[in-house]
C-alpha cells in the first residue's frame, strides 16, 4: 500500500497530481491494524470451516449431485438433514457418475477418435 505521492493521468491526457502526506508511524500503525484485521478473520473464517467439515462436505456432494443449490437446501444441511432436491428436480436430471479408474465404459465410440480433419473448397 502506498500512504504518500500518487499521480496519474487524466481523461483528456493532461496531468494530475494527487498528494497525500502521512507520516512513516501513521502509515506502519495503518498497516499494522490491517493486518490484525486480516489474521483475526483469517483465523475466524479457517475455525468455522474446521467446526463444520462434515457441512461443507455434504454441501459439495449436493453441489455435485445437483449444480446448484438453493436456500432450502442449505438450510437441510445447516440443520443437519440431508438436502432435499431441488422442487423442479427428477430422476433423470441425475447425470451419469463418474467412472471409476478400474470401470470401463459399457459402449464404445462408433468410429475412430480424431484423425486428420477434412479440408473444404
Amino acid at each position: 500500500m502506498s500512504y504518500s505521492e500518487e499521480e496519474g493521468e487524466v481523461f483528456l491526457g493532461r496531468t494530475m497530481t494527487q498528494t497525500k502526506q502521512v507520516s512513516g508511524e501513521t502509515a506502519k500503525a495503518i498497516d499494522e491494524e490491517i493486518r490484525r484485521i486480516m489474521d483475526a478473520n483469517y483465523e475466524r473464517a479457517e475455525t468455522i470451516l474446521k467446526e463444520n467439515i462434515d457441512k461443507l462436505h455434504v454441501m459439495a456432494e449436493a453441489l455435485i449431485k445437483y449444480e446448484t443449490i438453493d436456500e432450502h437446501q442449505i438450510a437441510d444441511i445447516m440443520n443437519g438433514d440431508d438436502p432435499r432436491p431441488p422442487a423442479d428436480w427428477t430422476d433423470n436430471d441425475n447425470p451419469p457418475t463418474a467412472l471409476t479408474k478400474d470401470e470401463t465404459p459399457k459402449r464404445k465410440p462408433d468410429g475412430p477418435i480424431g484423425g486428420p480433419a477434412g479440408q473444404s473448397s
